[in-house]
């Protein structure tokens, strides 16, 4: 069986595209497959164990053996890379345009990038998570909102880049913070536009920054990532909404920015603990819950 899902992911004005690709069934005999050249770089993230494979550079080959759960692997695609797989896999794999880079790198204020170097046999718990957190994305109902898109995004370039860029290490220390001006308007933005598709962009833009200085900026500063604080502001204006009995779960869902009913609840849940229906029930009974975590 064969799986096969894709999601493009907001980068600036390019844009990085993500799949989740398996096949559970043997893999004898598979042909070589010419992996298509671009000005890009491919990122495979392995979710499973994959038993055996073989790659060739230049037309020599440069691996034939299994890549472990957590593996990475970085090829320039503008180089000639050709790839057989020999058994069942799972993997997320990442196209990212050099466009996107070189946006990101100069937005954050870095040189630019020639190469990210993935030595063979790498492990990376960081871009593993990164991945399953992209899997579940790929079929939301609707796509994803844009929001956490931007998020995922630049924190897979920011980590890309720290990781296999050679970045300056004075730059990943860096720990600026949003001046009192600019975390008030970014909140008072998010609230004012809770129920509208917010972007990072915009809210950047409200604070005189590039994406990836705010995004950075305001986790110094509050703690949490944008996106964690506003969904947090979400659920807060739910319960209030809730509390009052007077609108339906998708109307409330809607007017806290929720895509639809189903999301709505379920990320009341994974942050309350009990689905909205379940919380607004609770509290006529006198149990006033009001979650936390």
């Amino acid at each position: 069986m064969i799986l096969s899902n894709r999601m493009s992911l907001s980068a600036g004005t390019a844009r990085l595209y993500a799949s989740r690709q398996a096949n559970t069934g043997p893999e004898e005999n598979t042909p070589i497959i010419a992996i298509p050249c671009g000005e890009a770089f491919a990122v495979i993230v392995q979710l499973a164990d994959f038993k055996l494979h073989k790659l060739w550079h230049d037309g020599r080959l440069v691996h034939s053996g299994g890549h472990a759960k957590q593996a990475l692997a970085i090829t320039d695609l503008t180089e000639d890379w050709r790839c057989q797989h020999l058994s069942p896999f799972d993997n997320v794999r990442l196209l990212i345009p050099r466009q996107a880079l070189d946006e990101f790198t100069y937005d954050s204020g870095q040189k630019r990038i020639g190469r990210l170097d993935c030595a063979p046999g790498t492990t990376d718990p960081v871009m593993f998570h990164l991945a399953q957190a992209l899997v579940p994305l790929m079929d939301m109902a609707g796509g994803a909102p844009d929001f956490l898109i931007e998020h995922i995004s630049l924190a897979l370039l920011a980590h890309l880049t720290a990781a296999y860029g050679n970045a300056p290490s004075e730059l990943t220390r860096r720990k600026g913070r949003l001046a009192p001006w600019q975390e008030q308007r970014a909140k008072e933005y998010m609230l004012e536009n809770m129920a509208k598709g917010i972007s990072l962009e915009q809210i950047a833009k409200e604070c005189r920054l590039s994406r990836a200085h705010f995004a950075r900026y305001f986790k110094n500063t509050t703690g949490t990532s944008a996106y964690a604080w506003l969904q947090k502001m979400r659920i807060l204006k739910a319960q209030e909404l809730l509390g009052g009995h007077e609108q339906s779960l998708t109307q409330i869902a809607l007017e806290c920015g929720f895509t639809d009913q189903s999301h709505f609840s379920r990320v009341f849940k994974s942050v309350i603990g009990t689905p909205p229906g379940s919380w607004q029930r609770n509290k006529v009974k006198g149990h006033d819950f009001t979650g936390g975590g």
